[in-house]
């Protein structure tokens, strides 16, 4: 098993309507036996720390030293703003610069309320300190999580399938195209939470495509919805299972209900996917020379 598991969850200081909404949360979802272990470090019952590892523990609080304790120790920390703006539940940490200098501390993501924050949550907060891939969503067959460079080979493997790059761009030159995806790792899952993601079937964990959601800077950064399948499976209704749970995502998780998705004119098969995923075609626009068909839905 590897050492980069989540298994301890410590609270710190938090005032007590915070706490109690986090600790009610999170009763919630350890409602089975799920090994992970949660103690509040203010509290009574300290004993459960002892012989803790710092590399599988998540620390939460609203003070500065404690999240700074926490950052000397290497442990992934989420901090609490309770005087942030209303607009988002919690920020990752490139939206906050300034907390992070008031603070001095290297805190992973900041929450500015604690009444939709679970076990989910806390997890990918410990993955992205981690740098370990998120997994956004399940469906029948398959998984769609964040691209790692484990699939780099695979990638290259799936954009050399028969007319795979007949309506998409090819990928870079092998070390260019590492370094791409290192850089949008990086910034792009950093500082959204979304981007293009891997698409791998659920039994195997052979990577089977892409998909996923970007904004697009021509389009003035509408979302847009894209995808591509690996020819092996394609015409077996993967884009339809796949692209259908994503718009899903979007709407519930990321409470963007308007999305676009733009198409090369000729690609007649993507156009039927988009009209059979609710899109209606909206114009026609001239994108880098190439004459595309922009449809949206809502």
């Amino acid at each position: 098993m590897s050492e980069l598991q989540l298994h301890n969850i410590f609270i710190g200081s938090l005032s007590e309507i915070c706490k109690r909404q986090l600790l009610e949360n999170l009763k919630k979802d350890l409602a089975g036996d799920s090994g992970i272990r949660v103690a509040d470090l203010m509290g009574a019952a300290t004993d459960i720390v002892k012989d803790f590892r710092p590399e599988q523990t998540i620390f939460i609080s609203g003070d500065t030293g404690e999240l700074r304790a926490a950052s000397a120790c290497s442990i992934a920390a989420l901090g609490y703003l309770p005087d942030a703006g209303p607009e988002e539940n919690a920020r990752e940490t490139e939206h906050t610069e300034t907390a992070e200098e008031n603070t001095g501390a290297d805190v992973t993501m900041w929450a500015e309320g604690f009444e939709e924050i679970g076990l989910t949550f806390l997890t990918r907060v410990y993955e992205r300190y981690h740098g370990l891939p998120w997994t956004i969503l399940v469906t029948e067959r398959c998984v769609v999580k964040e691209f790692s460079l484990d699939y780099l080979d695979a990638l290259f493997a799936l954009y050399d399938g028969e007319g795979m790059t007949e309506y998409i761009e090819p990928l870079y030159p092998y070390e260019q195209e590492r370094e791409y995806q290192e850089a949008y790792i990086r910034h792009m899952y950093g500082f959204y939470g979304y981007g293009m993601w891997i698409v791998c079937d659920r039994d195997t964990g052979a990577l089977i495509g892409r998909a996923g959601l970007e904004r697009r800077e021509e389009l003035g950064g509408e979302l847009e919805l894209g995808y591509v399948i690996g020819v092996p499976y394609q015409r077996k209704g993967y884009a339809t299972e796949v692209c259908t749970a994503i718009l899903r995502y979007a709407e519930e998780e990321l409470e963007q209900s308007e999305v676009c998705c733009l198409i090369e004119k000729g690609n007649e098969v993507s156009e039927h996917l988009a009209r059979k995923l609710g899109f209606l075609l909206k114009e026609e626009l001239t994108l880098d020379g190439k004459q595309m068909k922009k449809y949206v839905r809502n």
